[in-house]
């Protein structure tokens, strides 16, 4: 398969990338133990209990939006992959060292690596919650992500539903891949304002918002970036995208160009016909 990326762009994993990565992360590691880490970059890990870390017990894994939490026989460990993030598990001796910033060794004789190009990401092992995840809304993949709530909170809101659709502290999880891919699913311009829309075409909107995250999971992510799942592959869901990335390019609905604006700072891709404001 030919690569697809946008060039010098670093763009931050979204829900179904950190889903992805959770799940891979519980299915291999549940029931291990770490018994030594090595930190190479010192501000990766951020220390705030006085508890051990040599010597814990992986328990079980969660999500809360962006951050994967390690639940640990005492304390959590709560990891956001900003832009570049990545987690790596390898039973082998020989790995490579570049951007590793974390290395933890585990009792079943492997290693989980933390690499980060950019050094912005981080890993808290801490015993609250709430001293690292704070402010973040309802998460999209859970029980309480239900039209009604959507309505709810989208009504008390006076922003461009794309502003809206990324700010965390409403609803957790998307960025701006799915932002824009759900936007377009839904044939909502991402200039609309929330009192504009229709309960109708709220009821679109919150249904391709969860259809989008769920085709990528089953896509096993987007990499058009840095993204890489613990076993350092690539996902395939850029294949499928829709309009992200694709300025300039036909619809593959009607043919019209995808054009490209800035929302917010943030590059915004949509099509002109499928979408009118």
């Amino acid at each position: 398969c030919v690569k697809f990326q946008i060039r010098y762009s670093f763009i931050m994993p979204e829900l179904p990338e950190v889903e992805i990565i959770t799940n891979e992360l519980r299915e291999q590691l549940t029931g291990d133990k770490i018994i030594n880490y090595d930190v190479r970059w010192y501000k990766t890990l951020k220390i705030e209990t006085a508890l051990p870390l040599i010597g814990r017990e992986i328990n079980r894994f969660s999500r809360q939006g962006k951050y994967i939490i390690f639940h640990l026989d005492k304390g959590l460990l709560i990891a956001h992959l900003r832009m570049t993030g990545k987690f790596v598990i390898t039973g082998e001796n020989k790995y490579s060292q570049d951007h590793l910033r974390v290395l933890f060794q585990l009792a079943s004789n492997r290693c989980l690596l933390f690499y980060d190009i950019r050094k912005f990401a981080r890993i808290y092992f801490t015993d609250n919650v709430q001293t690292v995840i704070k402010n973040i809304g309802i998460d999209l993949l859970s029980n309480n992500f239900t039209k009604v709530k959507f309505e709810k909170v989208l009504r008390k809101s006076r922003v461009k539903i794309k502003s809206f659709l990324m700010n965390q502290k409403y609803f957790a999880g998307l960025g701006n891949i799915y932002t824009d891919e759900s936007l377009f699913a839904a044939g909502l311009h991402p200039e609309t304002y929330q009192y504009n829309l229709s309960s109708e075409e709220i009821t679109v909107l919150y249904k391709a918002i969860r259809k989008t995250i769920k085709k990528s999971i089953r896509n096993m992510g987007t990499s058009i970036s840095d993204y890489r799942n613990t076993n350092n592959f690539v996902g395939n869901n850029q294949y499928y995208l829709q309009v992200y990335g694709r300025e300039n390019k036909p619809c593959f609905i009607c043919g019209q160009i995808i054009k490209r604006i800035r929302i917010n700072n943030r590059s915004t891709y949509f099509c002109p016909n499928c979408q009118r404001i």
